[in-house]
């Protein structure tokens, strides 16, 4: 069973998000703007976050989220390709915006996620262009200048 309204509620309200906004501006960008063939194939308007799921973490880290919030990568959930990404704050809760597209919430072990980096510069083309339908005008986070000032070392 996909994660439950209210949770994923929670979720954007901790991190200061519209749900409808993002999801009306995720269907903008459509699935020209997924990486792959298997990912642009899997992608749908029912579930605009399927496969966006760095894009959407990488847009709140740089928009959205107070300093200390740590990136993370989960690898393993059934029907995943790849390494999914979401946001832990610094008071250790789950932001994780792009967890409704997949069917199976228990599947999410956030436990088993490891903190990593995004892309340099950031934020990537995706995000800014994801900020811009979503109408954010400008980089509310000016002193994360970069993920490594953040994380330090590995």
């Amino acid at each position: 069973m996909r994660i439950n309204e209210e949770n994923l509620q929670a979720m954007f309200d901790k991190a200061g998000v519209s749900k409808e906004r993002l999801h009306s501006a995720l269907i903008k960008m459509g699935k020209k703007n997924l990486k792959t063939k298997l990912m642009r194939d899997k992608w749908s308007e029912e579930h605009p976050t399927t496969n966006y799921c760095y894009v959407i973490a990488e847009f709140v880290f740089c928009f959205f989220a107070p300093d200390g919030t740590i990136p993370y990568k989960l690898k393993g959930i059934p029907g995943d390709d790849g390494l999914h990404r979401f946001l832990r704050w610094p008071d250790g809760t789950v932001v994780d915006l792009a967890v409704d597209q997949f069917p199976n919430y228990e599947d999410v072990n956030y436990e088993l996620g490891r903190k990593c980096y995004f892309m340099y510069p950031s934020p990537s083309k995706r995000a800014r262009l994801l900020a811009e339908l979503y109408g954010v005008e400008k980089n509310t986070n000016e002193t994360k200048d970069t993920i490594i000032e953040i994380l330090g070392d590995k």
